[in-house]
């Protein structure tokens, strides 16, 4: 529950928003590294709201419709996410639960920021280190690796992981650069 209550949180932070349009938030902004189907939104959110994170805001519309049901976050909910943010431990088993974090890092002061993204940096240093080392082993034990060998579907994988760990240290560069200049 923890990674869904904190996207929500992160969407409410920006703007009160029905069901419907943090589940279309979700699948327009974020989809593309995160995902929530319908059975976890409504219950979460009525969790949230019994932990008071979150308010639910009704308003009339023509006579015909229902009321309108607006999500809005709490105070409560946003100290949740500030500490859920600066919180190195809690990135559960999110294929990156960091990068969920940052797409909320507006909230908090960039001097905040910028150790948690120099030590994410030091950390994705390390492995890539550890894949080149790695990937290196391997040519060295194997010299070229024909494309039927199973050594061969290892590097590529293994290489698969330089090239993720480059690009994820080029980020943090950048948005350590962004976060000293105030802007992108």
């Amino acid at each position: 529950m923890s990674s869904v209550k904190h996207v929500l949180l992160s969407l409410l932070a920006r703007e009160p928003l029905s069901g419907y349009e943090m589940k279309q938030q979700i699948n327009n902004r974020i989809g593309f590294f995160y995902k929530i189907n319908n059975n976890q939104l409504y219950p979460s959110l009525a969790k949230m709201e019994a932990e008071s994170l979150i308010e639910l805001q009704s308003f009339e519309q023509d006579s015909y419709r229902p009321p309108r049901k607006v999500y809005k976050i709490t105070d409560k909910g946003l100290a949740e996410l500030k500490a859920w943010i600066l919180d190195p431990k809690d990135t559960e088993a999110l294929s990156d639960g960091f990068i969920l974090k940052q797409y909320s890092a507006w909230l908090i002061d960039p001097d905040l920021l910028i150790p948690i993204l120099e030590e994410r940096k030091r950390e994705r240093e390390a492995l890539l280190q550890e894949y080149q080392e790695k990937a290196a082993r391997f040519r060295e034990l194997y010299g070229p690796i024909a494309y039927d060998s199973p050594w061969f579907s290892t590097v590529a994988v293994i290489e698969r992981g330089v090239i993720f760990e480059r690009g994820y240290i080029e980020w943090c560069e950048k948005m350590i650069g962004w976060l000293k200049q105030k802007h992108l």
